[in-house]
Formats: structure tokens, sequence, C-alpha cells
């Protein structure tokens, strides 16, 4: 008889899979193209830049790009 597999571990073996497959940045855009959840953008744009300015964000992300190659 076969174990039934969790919904919450098909997910997990699932994004697993997906990021290491498509990378981090193309696996989020993918995953963004799929949701249907309905989102504050400006609540999850607060929070992810609260204390940073442009330039801090401009450095993290060269910073990030040069360590992705």
């Amino acid at each position: 008889m076969q174990n039934i597999t969790s919904d919450a571990e098909i997910k997990r073996k699932g994004l697993s899979l997906l990021f290491k497959e498509l990378g981090e940045p193309d696996a989020i855009r993918f995953l963004a193209q799929i949701s249907y959840e309905k989102r504050d953008y400006l609540k999850l744009q607060k929070k992810l830049f609260k204390g940073k300015n442009v330039e801090g964000i401009y450095k993290e992300a060269v910073e990030y790009f040069k360590n992705a190659k």
C-alpha cells in the first residue's frame, strides 16, 4: 500500500524543484503569474524597503547580480 503524501510535503517538494530548476528570480516571477491572491503592493513595498533608500537598494541589487553569476 502506498503512503499518501501530505499537501504540505507536496508544496515543499514542488517549490524546491521549481527554485532549483528556474532559479530564485524566475521561480518568483512564475509564482506571481499563477497566483490569484489579492495583494496590497503598497504594504509589501513598505515591508520590503523599510529603512532603505534608493541608493541602498541599488547597491544591494548590484551586489546580488555580481554574486549570482
